[in-house]
């Protein structure tokens, strides 16, 4: 393991990375958005408890940021307030003290706090428990990256809050690198004083940030709005209810456990394996099945994801893809490209001890072969939800006049 890494996974076990600066900070208008669903000692469905009094939520560092739930159990904060906070929950009606909840918030970002339950019978520390806190315009400067040659790695990652705070990110193998304008990267494209802008998720046990995209040399967001988000999850399937058109998933990718809520409609587009046997709708959905899913989040209405397209079985699909090679990390054994039929396409490629790379003449090289500009096609397999493309083999394709490396 390198030494720089190290270090780094050492200042997330002891210090949390995050509280380095010590205190509140920001001067950017942040946003935290949530939806309570459960105040009781008692295990009921999410989805189906009325709170029962309205609950009033405040950051405890700067009091005049409150809100109180409306009759969905929804809230919204929104203010200049950043860095290490403390929500508190209480009855809007007596005071009563419901519990705290200890975020972390990076300024001028956006927090959604989905599905909060409060357990009435737990320690007050330990009642208030969102099943997931999701983190949009994260933006920073990057102090230091380490890529991993399994095509993980972490960040630190300063933002603009006053005085500035580090933030420590993981980069798992499903996050996605990308350009401003989309085009696919390499964790190695991710450089030193540059600037990122991230979304993931919010692990509570030690206040890291878990990427699920990653922008490179991207300018600073506007200010964090209630504008839907595209969003695509994979998991198995906890429960299910065609009638209300609801499905709870574990999501999978992310470290720790993670509940999410599905809502499907009418124009919800299902999509089936060969090993779904019924048919292909709500009903085939059974607990404990794979499934996938690319839909919205509405951070004003937060709590569950508008399914637009839902994969039942398999949650990965063959793929074959031709493309450009546009960057080149052999040392992390990954690769992206651009796609032929798509040019503002582009896709990070994964490569595992057994893919099989095809140079000229059909003889076998490796990825230190290959060069940029190089036309390939890629075949294997990439999840259902899109994401990085695991390669089985890589073919390097002659072109007119010319032919390819080897």
């Amino acid at each position: 393991m390198p030494r720089r890494f190290a270090c780094v996974l050492v200042c997330a076990a002891l210090t949390g990375c995050a509280s380095s600066e010590g205190g509140v900070t920001g001067t950017g208008i942040s946003a935290i958005s949530g939806n309570i669903t459960l105040v009781s000692e008692q295990r009921t469905p999410s989805t189906a408890t009325a709170l029962p009094f309205p609950i009033r939520v405040t950051v405890a560092e700067f009091p005049d940021v409150s809100a109180t739930t409306d009759a969905g159990g929804t809230f919204q904060l929104r203010g200049v307030f950043s860095g290490a906070i403390t929500l508190q929950f209480a009855d809007a009606v007596d005071g009563a003290e419901l519990g705290p909840l200890q975020v972390e918030l990076l300024a001028g970002s956006q927090m959604v706090l989905e599905n909060i339950e409060i357990d009435a019978g737990a320690p007050l520390p330990d009642r208030v428990r969102p099943t997931a806190v999701r983190l949009f315009d994260l933006f920073g400067r990057v102090d230091m990256v380490e890529c991993a040659a399994d095509g993980t790695g972490m960040l630190l990652v300063t933002d603009d809050g006053r005085p500035p705070r580090q933030f420590m990110m993981l980069l798992t193998a499903d996050t996605d690198i990308v350009t401003p304008d989309g085009a696919a990267l390499t964790c190695v494209d991710i450089r030193e004083r540059g600037s990122v802008q991230v979304e993931g998720f919010l692990r509570a046990a030690d206040q890291t940030v878990i990427a699920v995209t990653v922008t490179v040399g991207a300018a600073p967001p506007p200010q964090p709005g209630s504008n839907p988000r595209p969003e695509r999850a994979r998991g198995i399937v906890e429960s299910v209810s065609c009638s209300r058109g609801l499905v709870e998933i574990e999501q999978s990718g992310i470290p720790g456990p993670v509940t999410r809520v599905l809502q499907l409609s009418e124009g919800t587009v299902f999509h089936c394996g060969t090993d779904v046997p019924a048919q292909c709708d709500c009903t085939a959905i059974a607990v404990g099945s794979p499934i996938a899913v690319a839909g919205t989040i509405f951070p004003a209405q937060p709590g569950q994801i508008q399914a637009d397209v839902v994969f039942l079985g398999a949650v990965s699909v063959p793929v074959d893809v031709v493309g450009t090679i546009t960057r080149l990390a052999c040392e992390i054994g990954e690769l992206a490209v651009n796609r032929v039929a798509a040019p503002s396409s582009g896709a990070r490629v994964v490569l595992t001890a057994d893919t099989e790379i095809i140079c000229r003449s059909g003889l076998r090289c490796a990825c230190e072969d290959l060069h940029a500009g190089n036309a390939i096609r890629v075949e294997g397999e990439q999840p259902a939800d899109g994401g990085p493309i695991a390669a089985d083999r890589i073919t390097v394709l002659e072109r007119r006049g010319g032919s390819g490396p080897g």
